[in-house]
């Protein structure tokens, strides 16, 4: 009897926690180029510690998360991070795709200091003719 009472409760359990968890899932691609896959970008879900990596097809997904109101950070080298509001709801999948555009970087050619350029003599080996006895 305690038995079939303890796998009641089990079963219980298992279902009041599944009931109460959503999943995020989405595609992170380049917003300029076609959309083209952004292999290995960081997904956060913003003030948790959750952090997930796009696949080779620019994928990612989070499951088990707790149903309420979410930040999601996208980020990727040479891209601007961009934030996504999401909401999270039981039994529910949240699709939420983030299009990242590509970072400017601006480089400052003047400078204050002098590059100079000289010339440097090349040094040549010969072979000499040596006998030895």
């Amino acid at each position: 009897m305690n038995k079939v009472l303890s796998i009641l409760l089990f079963l219980v359990t298992i279902a009041s926690f599944s009931q109460n968890s959503g999943k995020i899932m989405g595609n992170v691609s380049d917003a300029e180029i076609e959309n083209e896959a952004l292999l290995f970008a960081s997904v956060k879900i913003k003030d948790t510690p959750n952090v997930a990596q796009t696949n080779f097809h620019g994928n990612y997904e989070f499951e088990n998360i707790a149903s309420g109101e979410y930040t999601l950070v996208f980020t990727f080298l040479g891209y601007e991070t961009k934030e996504v509001a999401v909401s999270v709801k039981n039994n529910e999948i949240s699709r939420v795709d983030g299009a990242l555009k590509s970072k400017t970087i601006a480089i400052d050619l003047l400078s204050d200091e002098e590059i100079a350029a000289t010339e440097k003599s090349k040094n040549t080996i010969s072979k000499r003719n040596s006998s030895l006895k």
